[in-house]
């Protein structure tokens, strides 16, 4: 179903699709597409009927993304791409039934701007689903612009969990619905801190890896958009 070269690009913290309860016919816009394999994995389960909206910072990661749709056979005619920051995407208000994001807004500087941005773009009744990392705790600012300095690694961005709620509730959600929470053990956060690969992330030391040992946490939620004004 999912081309290897997607996999293998694929350095997520989770599988958003899985608990998005995606329905046909349904319009999704997953946020930080990469090399499309939640893309193909939604396509499959809107089908036909539906739409897949994939965005992505990168032309270099949208291309990967079109050749993973071409590979893994799907028709691109309900599926489309955009080079485009998330906290602004190009897409018109109330658009989507869902929202994904596989472990993307975590590197993202303006993260409320995100949330409000997936709001606008969600209809009422829509919903969330989504994979990130949060820490359990705030950690010393040195360390956290010792791991900023390698921004593309997944925790270079990485804020405590409580503050993660609250930015997502600002943005307007409620009833978020905690999925799974997963502390990170040693080999899952040294390929974290590497994401996507040391060829461009260099790794940290080991001394700041060892300071956030136990409190780097994988987190999959829902929440929803109850009505707008």
């Amino acid at each position: 179903m999912v081309p290897e070269a997607a996999l293998r690009l694929s350095r997520g913290c989770g599988n958003p699709t899985g608990f998005a309860d995606l329905q046909p016919g349904e319009v999704v816009v997953d946020y930080g597409c990469g090399g499309g394999i939640d893309v193909v994995l939604a396509a499959h389960k809107v089908g036909p009927r539906g739409r897949v909206i994939g965005i992505d910072f990168t032309d270099q990661m949208i291309d990967r993304a079109r050749q993973t749709v071409k590979e893994a056979a799907l028709k691109d005619s309900n599926i489309e791409f955009h080079v485009a920051d998330m906290e602004e995407p190009p897409l018109p208000d109330s658009i989507a039934d869902v929202v994904i994001s596989n472990c993307v807004i975590n590197l993202c500087p303006d993260k409320e701007a995100v949330y409000r941005s997936a709001f606008r773009v969600l209809r009422p009744g829509g919903r969330l689903a989504i994979s990130d990392i949060v820490l359990t705790e705030d950690i010393p600012v040195e360390l956290q612009e010792r791991f900023q300095s390698s921004w593309a690694g997944c925790l270079g961005g990485s804020v405590a969990e409580e503050d993660y709620w609250h930015t997502v509730r600002r943005a307007g959600f409620q009833e978020i619905d905690v999925i799974a929470r997963h502390t990170l053990c040693r080999e899952e956060l040294e390929a974290m801190a590497c994401c996507p690969g040391e060829e461009f992330t260099p790794a940290p030391a080991e001394a700041d890896l060892a300071m956030v040992q136990g409190k780097v946490v994988s987190v999959k939620f829902r929440a929803c958009v109850a009505g707008k004004p």
